[in-house]
């Protein structure tokens, strides 16, 4: 006979396949779904001529140097904005800024690939908010034009456009975010 400590493993291993069973086989006839990592918000949508229907309606895969969905190298997030669909709903995430320092590292979604922005001025006082940054080794500018649309505790939340205007001008995208922890 062994003795009751050898047994353990094996006690161990089957109370561990009883807890966590193995997911169930799916339907042979079943349409596979694709999950999604989109949470869709509601927020108003952005009014005013720089927010049109035409910056709502631009494709943004439609140019190599136009905004697009990236996804950040951190979690320590502090500003974070999405494109606008057609639906009014927040898509796809294409700037964010750090949560270090009072000029913090931020990054654009560029062909798909995060590039290191630094900030090169932000008028907080003009309405809408003008926000510019670059990137210097690839000779990009971005430009957002944001306008307070709520402030909570910690938060506040912001709707307008954004582009990259250097080397020269793309497409404007709607966007809309939230800046705060």
């Amino acid at each position: 006979m062994k003795p009751a400590f050898a047994l353990v493993p094996l006690l161990l291993a089957a109370g561990l396949a009883a807890c966590s069973p193995a997911e169930d086989a799916p339907d042979p006839g079943a349409v596979p779904v694709e999950p999604t990592l989109e949470t869709p918000v509601e927020p108003s949508f952005p009014s005013g001529p720089e927010a049109g229907a035409e910056a709502a309606a631009q494709p943004l895969d439609a140019d190599p140097l136009a905004l697009t969905a990236f996804t950040p190298a951190t979690n320590e997030i502090y500003c974070s904005f999405f494109t606008i669909g057609d639906d009014g709903l927040r898509h796809e995430r294409v700037f964010v800024t750090e949560i270090a320092g009072v000029q913090a590292p931020a990054h654009v979604g560029i062909e798909g690939e995060a590039v290191a922005l630094t900030q090169v001025s932000k008028a907080e006082d003009a309405s809408p908010q003008v926000w510019v940054y670059k990137n210097a080794e690839r000779g990009l500018q971005i430009e957002m034009h944001v306008t307070e649309t709520a402030k909570e505790f910690e938060s506040k939340e912001y709707e307008g456009t954004a582009t990259v205007t250097k080397p020269a001008a793309r497409p404007v995208r709607a966007i809309s975010g939230t800046c705060g922890v």
